[in-house]
């Protein structure tokens, strides 16, 4: 799924997270892998908590870092890809 400015982001069933410090540890119950996630990951990860479209992501990241938002787009594009190849998340 292409994410679009109306992609819908929403985390997987089939994990479960804990917070660590600044960082959060997320295990993935159908592979039985765990990841870590640096601040700036737990930060996307909170504002998911709630599923978002991928463009509310992007405006409340825009409110909180001081980046163009070419670039911030990208990074969290990048970012959500990535978690979505790992079953973290889901996008429809």
């Amino acid at each position: 799924m292409a994410l679009t400015p109306e992609a819908r982001i929403t985390l997987s069933k089939d994990q479960r997270s804990c917070d660590l410090a600044d960082e959060i540890a997320v295990v993935n119950f159908t592979n039985g892998v765990y990841y870590g996630l640096d601040p700036t990951g737990a930060r996307i990860w909170k504002l998911l908590a709630q599923p978002k479209t991928f463009e509310e992501l992007c405006n409340s990241l825009g409110d909180i870092y001081d980046v163009e938002r070419s670039r911030l787009e990208s990074d969290v594009r990048a970012f959500v890809a990535e978690l979505a190849n790992h079953g973290l998340v889901e996008i429809t």
